[in-house]
């Protein structure tokens, strides 16, 4: 079964730290297995261009969240300064809390 609630707060770390340019906390909240797909300042490039693409984040809501395999899907509604973002967030539990293992952005019209 999700834990909506730890998911939420991961989501709403992950919005905070990005609107921050913190780089270190995106980081922080990702997996290992997804921090070594972007060593360096892989993390903060990646990361960087969600700005670049959508502005800043301004609000968003559930819009949908699964569980399977050990893995917790949420899709999240999100509302940037440029409008509406599809974000799909895939959590693992690694080291005893919540971590990203992967995340996608696509503009709706």
């Amino acid at each position: 079964m999700p834990d909506e609630k730890a998911s939420r707060a991961v989501i709403d770390r992950f919005h905070v730290a990005l609107n921050a340019g913190d780089w270190v906390a995106v980081d922080g909240l990702l997996s290992q297995s997804t921090r070594n797909l972007r060593p360096g300042g892989g993390t903060a490039r990646a990361f960087r261009a969600i700005i670049q693409r959508h502005g800043r984040y301004t609000g968003g809501q559930l819009s949908g969240i699964s569980h399977d395999d050990g893995r917790t899907t949420i899709a999240w509604s999100a509302r940037y300064e440029r409008g509406p973002v599809s974000e799909l967030f895939v959590l693992v539990e690694e080291g005893g809390s919540l971590k990203i293992d992967s995340y996608t952005d696509s503009a709706r019209p």
